[in-house]
């Protein structure tokens, strides 16, 4: 650990605890901005509500939500994960986008599923997946 690693220590707590505030609607929950102003749903859309769901071990009512939800939320939290102790060790964000093979990996897996997203998306507007997500 370099120094001022014990105050870095703190940046995951906060994480952790607007995460938490977020996904449980006690504090610090913010509305989707894209329907906010657009009147619809993000490629993302359903995403909270689909890991208050896998949180419960409930798939079903997950995949219904976001049918990508069960890949994408752990991959999200794990690299979240990688990226916060990699800034608790070194002080620097960007761990995950530096060059190396495995790094490679997960950049060329983030960009699969961004892409999985946006066709998702785009498909549920034609009424596959249950159609766009509902407000």
């Amino acid at each position: 650990m370099t120094k001022g690693a014990p105050v870095r220590a703190l940046v995951p707590l906060g994480v952790a605890l607007a995460a938490y505030g977020h996904i449980t609607r006690k504090f610090l929950h913010w509305n989707c901005p894209m329907r906010t102003f657009f009147h619809i749903p993000c490629p993302t859309c359903g995403m909270t509500t689909a890991t208050r769901a896998l949180l419960h071990l409930e798939l079903h009512a997950a995949m219904h939500e976001n049918p990508l939800a069960p890949i994408v939320i752990p991959f999200v939290v794990v690299l979240g994960a990688a990226e916060l102790a990699s800034y608790v060790r070194t002080g620097q964000f960007g761990f995950w986008s530096r060059p190396g093979k495995t790094k490679s990996a997960v950049r060329i897996a983030g960009i699969a599923m961004c892409v999985a997203l946006f066709v998702v998306w785009v498909a549920r507007f034609f009424g596959a997946f249950g159609g766009p997500h509902r407000a």
